[in-house]
């Protein structure tokens, strides 16, 4: 019997059973017209490596199987696709082509002896694919954990800097600000100390959520509450800042709530801290559908086109934070400014979009 050239003609028929089988088993595979495009390439291609083993008398595998074996893997991995299934893929494609073989297969000793070498040919091909497929569909998920601890430590560094980093330069702006005014005005030196008090409580407080569960126990309630109060530890002697809210706030989520607040503040923080203002407007207006809010001062304000000028580029990772938390409830943030005309930082949220 003509091995070879009996594959070639029954090549079309035996690729028909494969793809039959697998729909009969309701392979994950047979639901993504992608997947089922690759397992039936993948099988071409092995029924070539069988011919190639029967002209050689040996058994082959072309090296065509690496690139086809990894995309499967990654591909599978990136679906969803558990590794059992394309195992069961692997036995439904040995069993197409044997059957189809072995149906047809007269019973002389040349005809066994072929047939062995076309199931070895057959079982090192389909081997030799799982191990590549399988090795790529590890590496594909060891990606997604790294990209998974990549973000973990991103998230890590906005909670330090905009909650621990944030409560720490009040104290110690406000303990600077007692060493000024403890011999002139003894009064407003204890307020200030006052005010380092409540700022280090918060930040103690802050602190334990971040190593807890690196977010806030309850959702922010207020944001205007939130703003206000934050406003209050500030030294605001020299800066006329002024705070709008308009709308109703349980129209946004508590997430949008909270992540805003924290925008918001590092904005506003930015602006008092680099931008040496003597005016700064917060604006936050709700709507049914989405979230708008400013932060608009009149200070130094910085080049856009090289990330410097007048503010220090340690900022850097205080206006990486709020496009992170704003892209976290599906909004975005907008910086605007130009040395000597001041800072303007806009944030958008349409609702009903948080990741």
């Amino acid at each position: 019997m003509d091995f070879e050239g009996f594959l070639e003609a029954h090549r079309t028929e035996i690729l028909e059973a494969y793809a039959t089988n697998l729909t009969a088993l309701d392979s994950p595979i047979t639901h993504d017209p992608e997947a089922l495009r690759q397992a039936m390439d993948n099988a071409g291609q092995i029924l070539d490596d069988v011919a190639e083993t029967l002209r050689a008398g040996n058994i082959r595998v072309g090296e065509s199987h690496k690139l086809i074996a990894w995309e499967v893997g990654a591909s599978r991995a990136a679906s969803g696709v558990h590794p059992d299934e394309s195992l069961r893929a692997a036995s439904v494609w040995f069993q197409a082509v044997v059957t189809c073989l072995m149906e047809r297969m007269p019973g002389d000793p040349e005809s066994v002896r072929l047939l062995t070498l076309v199931v070895l040919g057959l079982e090192r091909s389909i081997t030799a694919r799982i191990r590549e497929s399988a090795a790529s569909y590890s590496s594909f998920l060891l990606n997604k954990v790294h990209e998974a601890q990549i973000e973990e430590r991103r998230r890590i560094a906005r909670e330090l800097h905009d909650r621990i980093g944030h409560g720490l330069s009040v104290a110690h702006r406000q303990l600077e600000l007692y060493d000024l005014h403890r011999t002139g005005k003894p009064a407003t030196a204890t307020a200030k100390v006052e005010t380092a008090h409540q700022a280090i409580q918060e930040t103690m407080l802050n602190l334990r959520a971040v190593t807890s569960e690196l977010h806030p126990h309850e959702p922010l309630n207020s944001l205007e509450k939130a703003l206000v109060y934050y406003l209050e530890t500030v030294d605001m002697d020299h800066v006329d800042i002024r705070l709008r809210v308009s709308g109703d706030e349980t129209w946004a989520a508590p997430a949008v709530r909270d992540e805003s607040f924290l925008i918001l503040r590092e904005a506003t923080r930015n602006a008092l801290s680099h931008g040496l203002p003597s005016k700064v407007l917060i604006r936050v207006d709700f709507a049914p559908h989405e979230l708008r809010a400013s932060v608009d001062d009149d200070g130094r304000g910085f080049d856009q086109t090289t990330g410097g000028g007048s503010r220090p580029r340690s900022d850097g990772v205080g206006l990486l934070s709020m496009r992170e938390r704003a892209a976290i409830i599906g909004g975005t943030t907008t910086i605007t400014s130009r040395p000597g005309h001041g800072t303007r930082v806009d944030l958008y949220v349409p609702f009903g979009r948080i990741t």
